[in-house]
């Protein structure tokens, strides 16, 4: 007998069944929901993407096809973050998961991002306006782009303001979003937005010091006279090379007024005949290249610390018979050849070569070192090779203009451009650059300088390789031993094979490298012991120099043969210690001109302590804190931290 269910039950029995099909048709709905979201902002940042990338390759040479193609991506960008958020804000069981434990926070993040997204394609908007403003003014053909500089600030200036304001509300909402317990796309995404907001603060602020910066750089407050100092960083000196050409360089409002080059020996030589004054140099400068001679223009960067050699050869131009200046620009032989790979090859006719970055360095020492014709003006060769390379890069062509503010920041990073104002004002927005060369104590951690010096007047610095093995073995009170091996190598025959034998040997004179290195640390530091790879050979200078302690020695490397000098000192205390985790910095400062083919670091933690992570620049590196390549074509910091076992 088939059992009866009572009507009421059975009545319930259809609403639970038809509850559950709605639930599931509205699962299926809201699944679907759910899933354009995802796409919304999956394509909504693969063209936000599309967009940057497309402004990043061409930048200050896009075309109108270029900014119209970028504008529309940042669009459709916009409308696929637009849709996702308008579902993320006004869907009623979106409001009902937001209530719920752990999905809440997802939803909250995702319409966080989604918003984020719109605002960034806002920004790509705004940079588009700006480049096409940009080209709106370099178009005009009366005038060259420094010229034309305050107009492009006042053109420029409302876009980049737009887009600051945004990045701050990017910033605002960014700071809300707590992506700890996020889903992995969720903070992954998360992740290329702030990787994303770091680029563009980078942007913005370049732009802001450069904004600052050039109008009275460029004498739009006034004229402006600089000294430019030409350093031979084929025979190193500490800022950069010996000052072989110096020559006075006035701009007003954005022109080039006058342009004055001079043989920086020639003007000493003329003044000592003149005057027979005599200015006692450093101790090493005289034992070992100047002897009797007085200190002049040529050596008077012996300070490592660029704003006081900028001063130092200031003061000497304006003793050897040049005028007054508003500032200091140094560059060096990089310099040229970077310049050169961007503006292309220059031709010379009253010399009848072609200069290229190829053979910069060749053609300026054969016709500035002057071996054929003792009695030739050796300044005319770089008056005219600086006359036609400024000329280029004051009036870029096409397809040059990013290629060439790139190389500039490159040579302000790497420090073979160098600045320095007399206006303090000036000098701040050059030390913020970070194009000062300034040489300072840091406010933490370790410090290590090697600076180097020719003082055999040879060209040699062009020819001689060296690399640094840095091993820093840290104690429990926190202080450090470091020894630093330094490696040279002299393949002058290798070298020379090929070029001129006479050229080779007015410019080497027989091969030996005489150099005289200063090893600059923490203020406190005590040497160990200095080692010339067979025994102790002491040190001639112990000193102090803007605030850290100097270690300084002669050494010679004869043609095809290496030495390697050891120096092992002690530092104060320099590890950041907090119970059982320890953090040590390094700050490494590269001298101008002059790279390493290698540089190694060990760092070696107390008994019982392993190392837990580390980074150079910030960027994630190798943990154990061993082996770490470095490359010291700029300034590097290296921070290792350690914990006790356990």
């Amino acid at each position: 007998m088939t059992a009866q269910h009572p009507p009421a039950a059975f009545g319930r029995r259809r609403i639970f069944t038809l509850a559950i099909v709605v639930l599931l048709a509205l699962g299926v709905v809201e699944g679907y929901r759910a899933w354009r979201v995802v796409q919304h902002v999956n394509d909504g940042r693969a063209q936000l993407r599309a967009g940057q990338d497309r402004m990043e390759t061409a930048r200050l040479d896009a075309s109108e096809g270029d900014l119209g193609e970028a504008r529309g991506d940042f669009r459709s960008a916009r409308a696929e973050f637009k849709a996702a958020s308008d579902v993320l804000h006004r869907d009623p069981f979106v409001a009902v998961a937001r209530r719920l434990p752990g999905l809440g926070r997802q939803v909250d993040a995702a319409a966080s991002l989604a918003v984020i997204g719109v605002q960034g394609a806002d920004i790509g908007e705004q940079g588009v306006d700006a480049i096409a403003a940009f080209n709106a003014v370099r178009a005009d053909p009366s005038a060259t782009l420094p010229e034309l500089t305050p107009r492009l600030i006042q053109t420029i200036d409302p876009h980049i303001a737009a887009a600051e304001t945004t990045l701050a509300a990017i910033d605002e909402r960014r700071s809300d979003a707590d992506t700890g317990s996020l889903l992995p796309p969720l903070r992954a995404a998360y992740d290329e937005v702030d990787a994303r907001r770091e680029r563009l603060r980078e942007m913005l602020e370049n732009y802001r010091l450069a904004r600052d910066f050039a109008p009275e750089f460029l004498g739009f407050d006034g004229p402006r006279t600089y000294l430019v100092l030409a350093q031979n960083n084929a025979e190193m000196l500490p800022t950069g090379g010996l000052i072989s050409v110096a020559g006075t360089l006035r701009l007003d409002h954005g022109r080039v007024e006058e342009m004055e080059f001079r043989d920086a020996v020639q003007m000493g030589d003329d003044w000592m005949a003149a005057t027979g004054a005599y200015v006692a140099p450093p101790d090493a400068l005289r034992q070992y290249l100047l002897k009797d001679t007085s200190w002049n223009l040529t050596s008077s960067n012996w300070s490592p610390d660029f704003p006081t050699s900028a001063e130092s050869a200031a003061r000497f131009f304006e003793m050897e018979g040049g005028p007054s200046v508003d500032g200091v620009i140094a560059v060096d032989v990089t310099t040229l050849e970077r310049l050169l790979a961007v503006t292309g090859p220059v031709e010379i006719p009253e010399f009848d070569v072609t200069v290229s970055a190829e053979n910069a360095f060749d053609l300026t020492e054969e016709h500035t070192r002057a071996p054929y014709e003792p009695a030739a003006d050796r300044k005319a060769f770089a008056a005219l090779l600086a006359d036609e390379v400024i000329g280029r890069v004051l009036h870029p062509e096409a397809g040059q203009w990013s290629p060439l503010v790139d190389t500039v920041q490159r040579l302000g990073d790497e420090k073979d451009l160098l600045l320095y104002a007399f206006d303090p004002t000036q000098q701040a927005l050059i030390e913020q650059m970070g194009w000062d060369g300034s040489v300072a104590d840091p406010a933490g951690g370790d410090y290590l300088m090697v600076v180097d010096a020719s003082v055999n007047s040879t060209k040699l610095n062009a020819v001689v390789k060296h690399s640094a093995d840095i091993r820093v073995r840290l104690a429990e009170d926190g202080t450090a031993v470091t020894t630093v091996h330094l490696d040279y190598e002299n393949p002058l025959s290798a070298w020379g094979a090929g070029r001129d034998p006479r050229l080779v040997e007015k410019l080497m004179l027989g091969g030996q490298y005489g150099g005289y290195v200063r090893l600059l640390a923490p203020n406190g530091s005590r040497i160990v012991s200095v080692h010339d790879g067979q025994e102790e050979i002491g040190l001639e200078e112990v000193g102090t120099e803007q605030g850290l302690a100097v270690f300084g020695r002669f050494f010679a490397v004869q043609a095809d043969e290496s030495q390697r000098l050891s120096f092992t000192y002690v530092t104060p205390p320099v590890a950041d210690m907090d119970g059982g985790t320890w953090t040590y910095t390094l700050h490494l400062q590269r001298q101008p001109g002059w790279e390493f083919s290698s540089v190694m670091l060990n760092v070696e933690p107390p008994s019982g302590m392993e190392p837990t992570a580390a980074t150079i620049d910030g960027e994630a590196a190798p943990a154990s804190g061993q082996g770490l390549v470095l490359d010291l074509s700029r300034d590097r910091a290296v921070t290792v931290s350690f914990s006790t076992d356990g």
